[in-house]
């Protein structure tokens, strides 16, 4: 992990120009990464890397990275955000020399396949109205990944009671709707934020099918 950890934090010091400088992305610059990307790493560490990975939101690369970093073969990262998308693409095949695995574009309507699918710092709500709705959101991602063996999934927790517009209400989860969504799963869940230390409180939750 120390290894790509120092990778990324010369790479995003001196590479990325100033106008494409995000809060969420500026911490991968800093001494400490975020927790989430640190649990991912460990959760991705022990799999199989013959595995077929598909990210959702992808932002400029540096959750990506783990899955190039560790040797996995086979990525298809989607990112909507045609910036961050051509940021991602760059630092991807400049440190890792992959110029196949980012995707512009939004998250595909049609099925593919996948073995792990992971959503992390990406939580839009996209127009939805009720948490009912963003949960059949949540539940169409994972059915279009072909219903993944492991899915790494980051929410706005339940427990964020702050008026938010960028993230409203409705797509604000606690474990009682992850385990609604994945009855026929093994759950765990780590705080990756927590208000008001962070601007937010959210929660990483490792989903794996039962055998």
């Amino acid at each position: 992990m120390e290894e790509l950890h120092e990778l990324l934090i010369n790479y995003n010091s001196y590479n990325i120009k100033e106008k494409y400088q995000r809060s969420w992305s500026k911490q991968f610059c800093e001494p400490t990464f975020p927790i989430y990307w640190q649990k991912v790493f460990e959760i991705l560490r022990y799999e199989n890397r013959e595995q077929r990975v598909v990210e959702i939101g992808c932002g400029q690369g540096d959750v990506t990275s783990i899955f190039c970093h560790l040797g996995f073969k086979n990525i298809k990262a989607f990112e909507r955000d045609t910036d961050m998308a051509e940021v991602a693409k760059e630092k991807i095949a400049t440190l890792f020399s992959r110029n196949e695995i980012i995707v512009s574009a939004e998250f595909p309507q049609s099925p593919i396949v996948s073995d792990i699918l992971v959503l992390v710092n990406c939580a839009y709500d996209d127009g939805v109205k009720t948490k009912e709705e963003y949960l059949r959101k949540l539940q169409g991602f994972y059915d279009i990944a072909g219903a993944p063996a492991l899915f790494i999934l980051e929410v706005i927790d339940s427990s964020y009671t702050i008026e938010d517009e960028n993230f409203p209400c409705q797509i604000r989860l606690d474990s009682k709707d992850i385990e609604r969504l994945f009855p026929n799963a093994d759950i765990g869940s780590w705080e990756t934020y927590r208000y008001p230390q962070n601007k937010r409180t959210k929660r990483l939750y490792i989903i794996r099918k039962k055998q």
